[in-house]
C-alpha cells in the first residue's frame, strides 16, 4: 500500500516549488498538467541551480556585514570606501537565485539568461546575505555577484564566495569558465 498522503519532494523549498509553478507558467497550467488537459511538450531549459528566500539587509554598511559574516578571509580591498552603500536602504526580504552554466560565458551573455528568468545580478548585501543563509554553499563553489564592481590595479574586480569560507575578489573573466556561479535576486513585481 503507498502512502498516498507522502510529500513527493520533501527536500525543495516553498520557494523551489514557487519557482517552479512560475516557470510552468502559473497555478492554473500547473492544474491543467495534473489533469490531463495540457500535455507537456517542450524541454525547458535553465540554467538556475537553486532559489533561496533570505532577509537582505542593506541599512548596513559592508564593514559592518563582514563584522557580522564569520567569514575565515576578507579580501582587504572590500570595505564601505570600496564599495559604498546604495541608494535602496532596505532590510526586506529577498529571493535569491544562483545560476550555473554549462560551457565558457561573457558577463553580458550571463546577464541576458538571468534577464529571461526575471532576475537581476546579486550585490555584495545579497553575497554576504546568501552566505550567512545558506554557509554550505561556500565550501562548494566560487559564486560571483555581478552587480558590485570595484575597478582595482588589476583591472574590474567582483566580490566572491570561494571554498574555504572566504569572501574575495575575482577579477572579471572574459568568458566566465564553468567553475564559477552567479547570484542574482528575482525582480520585484510592479504593482
Amino acid at each position: 500500500m503507498s502512502n498516498e498522503t507522502g510529500f513527493a519532494c520533501k527536500d525543495l523549498t516553498v520557494g523551489q516549488l514557487n519557482a517552479l509553478v512560475k516557470k510552468l507558467g502559473g497555478e492554473d497550467v500547473v492544474r491543467g498538467i495534473l489533469g490531463g488537459a495540457i500535455e507537456v511538450v517542450t524541454n525547458m531549459i535553465s540554467f538556475i541551480v537553486a532559489t533561496f528566500t533570505v532577509i537582505v539587509d542593506r541599512t548596513k554598511s559592508v564593514d559592518e556585514l563582514v563584522k557580522d559574516g564569520g567569514f575565515g578571509r576578507v579580501h582587504d580591498c572590500i570595505t564601505s570606501r570600496n564599495i559604498p552603500s546604495p541608494e535602496d536602504v532596505t532590510k526586506q526580504e529577498e529571493e535569491l537565485v544562483l545560476f550555473c552554466f554549462d560551457g565558457d560565458m561573457s558577463s553580458d551573455a550571463i546577464r541576458a539568461e538571468m534577464d529571461k528568468e526575471g532576475c537581476e545580478p546579486a550585490d555584495i548585501w545579497d553575497l554576504i546575505a546568501f552566505a550567512k543563509m545558506k554557509p554550505r554553499f561556500k565550501v562548494r563553489f566560487v559564486i560571483i555577484a555581478l552587480e558590485s564592481i570595484w575597478l582595482g590595479r588589476g583591472g574590474i574586480a567582483l566580490p566572491a564566495l570561494e571554498g574555504d569560507n572566504s569572501l574575495t575578489l575575482r577579477i572579471k573573466s572574459h568568458p566566465w569558465n564553468t567553475l564559477f556561479q552567479f547570484l542574482a535576486r528575482r525582480r520585484k513585481k510592479s504593482a
